[in-house]
């Protein structure tokens, strides 16, 4: 196994690692006003301006609205109260970054608040969308260091702390390595099912506590995220699934479940892929509203919204995050890595408006996504934001593809030679999309040049490159490369060929990971039942599923068959 500090074998590594901590703390002068450098999985430097003439007590933060969820701790000052409230609703909404500042302002203000130091080592670990295995190895090798001053200030605290902080502390220094032996982010996933594994104890000896339930079913869900259900067969893929769904509909038996903004939005991640989406709507409209001001709270009900094929409202709450999103980001210095959250609630808004006709909110959608991806963001190295982020430039491209708007895509600019290493996947999707079109101009012989251009383009694609989460651009481009052969070969008169390379684009489109909306936006169905339909060809049943052409595997927004 492969590490990056030497030391003990990873067999060494006791679950009950709070035994070993150490009386180090965390250098307590991380605040909003004040110069500081804060390592969480996402970032390792984040700059706040300095004020120093600010005291611990102040409340300088912005009037967001977080709801009115609360947890009371252990402590003595108000101050610290409220930031930790604020901390564990950012957490809850998965702006991990901003939980970490919130939990350091609680610490500034109580630093004898034993709970404020784990709360700092929850947010910073890995989550459901960014698992160990995507964290890069600085941040990784930060992120544990971290994590384990904050254990270490926990424990020196931990007194008088009650039995549940005692386990809750237990549990969550099993998912983090020892900082002499932090293994490489691929081999981190034992590190998942033994923070199960504990949070399962703690969960037993509380099963009533709403913010412990959620923890554990978090836990379960991150064992192995976006496979918790076989998308063939409808079934759980794990007990881990079976055993997530059990603890969460127990919790929303009470008033208080049901109201519970992580247990909402857990929900939402549990069934999204399963057969039985609409299960989860009454969850999804609760929490439209719950956090008002956290973004990806108010864009996580589209997920359901799709998945039932409500493509109109998820618009609407894509709409509204993207609003939540622009206040955030004008108001607050947030991590990088939480850019590819708000690009991410832009990309919903756009597979929403293709696969519901609405072409002016699709090429909104893409001019925003333009704006978001900048140059600084494409420049930020740890994390490595243009592996990250740069797959969606050059969204215009598909969305005129999307509309047949063959004329507008060979207007669309290429990227400079000189930058087209960083913009790679803008310049092969601007590539691909221009072959398409003067296929369908039957100017097939530009079509060819294209094409082989596009051929070009995509071998420069780096494996690191990132889709939707977690397709890798690769991936995608490949399922690009046989739509665009297979168009091509239509228009050469071809016929035979050309559905069979889009019968082959299909199976590439079916095997890629599930992602929600899915990477590819332009279903490779569409095109081939398109065609099959111009030579008079009714399409054909898939005799291994059941379902017609019209909607790939795994895409719960119209079922067919």
């Amino acid at each position: 196994m492969s590490t990056y500090r030497s030391g003990l074998k990873s067999s060494d590594f006791c679950h009950s690692a709070v035994s070993r901590l150490s009386s180090t703390t965390p250098t307590q002068n991380n605040t909003y006003n004040e110069q500081v450098s804060l390592y969480h999985p996402n970032s390792l430097a984040l700059t706040i301006p300095r004020n120093e003439a600010r005291s611990p007590q102040v409340d300088d933060y912005p009037n967001f609205n977080l709801g009115s969820y609360h947890r009371p701790i252990a402590t003595s000052s108000p101050a610290a109260q409220r930031w930790f409230d604020r901390g564990l609703l950012w957490s809850y909404s998965f702006n991990h970054g901003e939980a970490a500042r919130c939990f350091e302002r609680a610490v500034e203000c109580d630093p004898t608040c034993a709970l404020a130091y784990w709360g700092i080592a929850y947010a910073i670990g890995p989550s459901y969308n960014i698992a160990w295995g995507f964290f890069d190895i600085p941040s990784l090798i930060a992120t544990v260091q971290k994590a384990w001053d904050a254990l270490n200030a926990a424990q020196k605290h931990a007194t008088h702390a009650s039995p549940l902080f005692h386990m809750l502390l237990k549990a969550i220094a099993t998912r983090f390595p020892t900082p002499d032996n932090i293994p490489a982010p691929t081999e981190m996933r034992q590190y998942n099912q033994a923070y199960a594994d504990a949070m399962r104890v703690v969960y037993k000896a509380y099963p009533d506590d709403l913010d412990v339930a959620s923890l554990f079913i978090e836990a379960l869900i991150c064992v192995n995220p976006r496979e918790l259900w076989d998308m063939n067969t409808g079934e759980a893929s794990s007990s881990h699934t079976l055993e997530a769904n059990a603890a969460i509909d127990t919790a929303m038996t009470s008033p208080e479940g049901r109201e519970h903004p992580a247990l909402c939005h857990l929900y939402i991640h549990l069934m999204e892929m399963s057969a039985t989406p609409e299960v989860a709507l009454p969850a999804a409209d609760r929490l439209r509203r719950m956090i008002p001001d956290a973004s990806h709270m108010v864009h996580m009900p589209a997920h359901i919204d799709m998945a039932v094929g409500d493509y109109r409202r998820a618009i609407d709450s894509s709409d509204d995050a993207i609003v939540g999103d622009d206040m955030f980001f004008a108001t607050l210095d947030a991590s990088p890595l939480y850019v590819a959250y708000r690009v991410h609630n832009i990309v919903t808004k756009l597979y929403c408006a293709l696969m519901s006709g609405r072409s002016r909110e699709a090429m909104l959608a893409a001019d925003k996504l333009d704006e978001v991806v900048d140059a600084k963001l494409l420049a930020t190295k740890s994390p490595p934001m243009a592996d990250w982020t740069e797959s969606f430039l050059g969204s215009h491209a598909h969305v005129l593809v999307r509309f047949g708007r063959w004329e507008e895509i060979l207007q669309l600019e290429l990227p400079a030679p000189q930058d087209r290493a960083l913009y790679c996947c803008k310049t092969a999707n601007i590539l691909y999309a221009r072959g398409l079109a003067f296929s369908a101009l039957g100017r097939t012989q530009e079509a060819e040049v294209a094409r082989q251009e596009f051929e070009e383009a995509r071998k420069r694609v780096p494996r690191s490159r990132i889709n939707n989460l977690p397709v890798r651009q690769v991936d995608f481009l490949a399922v690009a490369s046989l739509m665009l052969a297979g168009e091509l070969e239509y228009r050469k008169g071809n016929i035979q060929l050309a559905f069979a390379t889009l019968r082959r684009a299909i199976k590439l489109e079916d095997g890629l990971a599930y992602c929600d909306p899915p990477a590819w936006m332009q279903p490779v169905r569409h095109a081939l039942g398109g065609l099959l339909l111009e030579q008079k060809r009714g399409p054909r049943r898939s005799r291994s599923s059941g379902r017609t052409w019209a909607w790939r595997r795994g895409f719960r927004g119209v079922r067919a068959g």
